[in-house]
């Protein structure tokens, strides 16, 4: 018998909780195995029933999901939901899966399930799992079905995040699938070849044909520099190499 997912809903709203039951019930692999009002409580199940996916409002009593997130030891997959699309931002830095607004649309909905049911087919997948290891001579090595693939440093164009797994953009138009995160990637990769330009993006430094504070250039492919993160990309690409005026 196929493994249900598994999923507990938690809003301050009684409401919201039965639309969101309502609107799941009809998928055959899910199962709501809680659904609670208050975040404590909603806690507790899921440290005792671990399960697959939370589905969380932002704004709740005692606890908001923000929060109730950060509390747990062992974390589901998590979809946010809010009225208030600034909180989109809290949320992604706690890698949720996905952020939705009030109201909710079931369309919606069901896309952001989806993207759980990959992720979770991905980490159930073992000939992904482990799926990053550095090699000799300018490579890294990806899990490909029942071998490793080599990829040299100077194929890979740059690297966008899915949450718990990356797709490696190469310049031959194609992308490759690795089952780690973009944080820990970020760690394994060589400081002199890429860099993270935002949360969601590392790039191979040799690629970039222009950037300023805002946004790069990788050919034809924008990107978006984060924030925080322009002024280190800017030393970390340009250094000592800019051509000064005067010496």
């Amino acid at each position: 018998m196929p493994h249900k997912m598994t999923y507990i809903v938690a809003d301050d709203d009684e409401l919201f909780l039965m639309l969101i039951q309502q609107y799941l019930q009809y998928i055959p692999d899910l199962e709501c195995i809680g659904a609670f009002n208050n975040s404590i409580p909603a806690s507790n199940a899921i440290q005792n029933l671990n399960p697959d996916l939370l589905i969380s409002d932002v704004e709740m009593p005692l606890l908001n999901g923000i929060q109730l997130v950060k509390s747990l030891n062992k974390l589901p997959l998590i979809i946010f939901v809010s009225s208030h699309k600034e909180y989109a931002v809290d949320a992604f830095e706690v890698d949720a899966v996905d952020f939705l607004t009030k109201p909710l649309l079931p369309e919606r909905l069901i896309r952001s399930i989806d993207k759980v049911r990959q992720l979770i087919k991905l980490r159930h997948n073992t000939e992904q799992y482990e799926g990053f290891k550095m090699g000799p001579e300018e490579s890294f090595f990806i899990r490909e079905n029942s071998a490793y693939l080599r990829i040299p440093f100077n194929d890979v164009v740059y690297i966008e995040s899915l949450d718990d797994f990356v797709n490696i953009f190469l310049q031959n138009n194609t992308k490759k699938i690795a089952l780690v995160s973009l944080k820990n990637l970020e760690k394994q990769l060589p400081s002199s070849h890429f860099v993270r330009i935002s949360r969601s993006h590392i790039v191979n430094k040799n690629k970039i044909s222009s950037l300023d504070s805002n946004n790069l250039m990788l050919d034809k492919i924008r990107l978006n520099i984060g924030k925080t993160y322009g002024e280190h990309v800017i030393e970390s690409v340009i250094g000592n190499k800019a051509i000064k005026r005067h010496l």
